[in-house]
């Protein structure tokens, strides 16, 4: 694919026909051309393999969805490591996609892009906010640290699944959510390409911009991403490996945990686990 948009932007950019894991070839790529340089970009429409948190699979439908993993390495990404913990760095991607994707839904359409801790990308509406929900989830992340202190951001973003071939009833896609994808059916298409480059631009820029403000001024980019959080103030279920805890998400700790406040007084920090929201 051309993708000229997301070629000038960016210092190398690897398309891939199909591809198992582009997470898994990225790292690949590192660990044969250690040189590769930071905004470094592997993506597919066609992946077959993947995996996503927790060893749950992850396949994007050939020619509806993009799996694109973007090399973060450098003196940005180990500052914000430091300064903010690595847990930070799949909720400040969660931001870089949410505002790429909100982009595509008109201002009064009364959808809202954002992200469910700590992972996942939705879309919801008016109904789904007053209840509490997420909405339906448009893209996966998935953060992979390297021992060079290297991190490779994983998405799996839904663009043009149609409604009737949705995996789940959770799920969503730019096109089920009536978002504006430019007249695209297919992702092979001239129009389907074009939206890829587009969204594809927008997702890795805006990251790499977020990345180096968070460098800069980590609590400007710690203030945003609770800013685009679904999770925060709904009531939610923690599914830990030993028991099942019920409460409300109140806030993120310094190291992106999730703190939820219990009804029995006291609150739990959750740095791992299923995060449920209360329908």
């Amino acid at each position: 694919m051309d993708l000229p948009r997301t070629r000038a932007l960016l210092p190398r950019v690897e398309w891939r026909e199909s591809s198992p894991s582009t997470n898994a070839e990225l790292r690949e790529l590192v660990a044969s051309e250690p040189w590769l340089p930071n905004g470094t970009l592997l993506a597919t429409t066609d992946q077959t393999a993947g995996r996503g948190r927790l060893g749950r699979g992850w396949v994007t439908p050939p020619g509806t969805s993009i799996a694109a993993s973007l090399l973060l390495r450098g003196p940005g990404i180990r500052e914000v490591s430091a300064a903010l913990g690595p847990g930070w760095t799949p909720l400040i991607a969660g931001s870089a996609v949410t505002d790429a994707l909100q982009a595509r839904f008109a201002a009064d359409s009364g959808l809202r892009v954002g992200v469910k801790w700590p992972n996942d990308v939705h879309v919801r509406d008016e109904e789904d906010a007053i209840a509490g929900r997420p909405g339906r989830k448009l893209c996966g992340i998935l953060c992979e640290m390297l021992p060079d202190g290297s991190v490779i951001v994983g998405t799996g973003l839904n663009l043009l699944i149609p409604e009737w071939e949705l995996p789940t009833d959770r799920a969503s896609s730019l096109l089920a959510a009536g978002a504006d994808v430019g007249g695209a059916e297919s992702l092979d298409s001239d129009a389907g390409r074009h939206l890829a480059d587009e969204i594809l631009a927008a997702v890795t820029g805006g990251l790499l911009r977020l990345v180096e403000r968070a460098s800069q001024d980590p609590g400007a980019v710690r203030a945003r991403v609770l800013r685009h959080s679904l999770t925060l103030g709904s009531e939610v279920r923690v599914h830990l490996a030993d028991r099942v805890i019920d409460g409300r998400a109140r806030t993120l700790s310094d190291d992106g945990s999730l703190v939820v406040d219990l009804p029995t007084g006291g609150e739990l920090v959750v740095s791992a686990g299923d995060v449920e929201h209360l329908r």
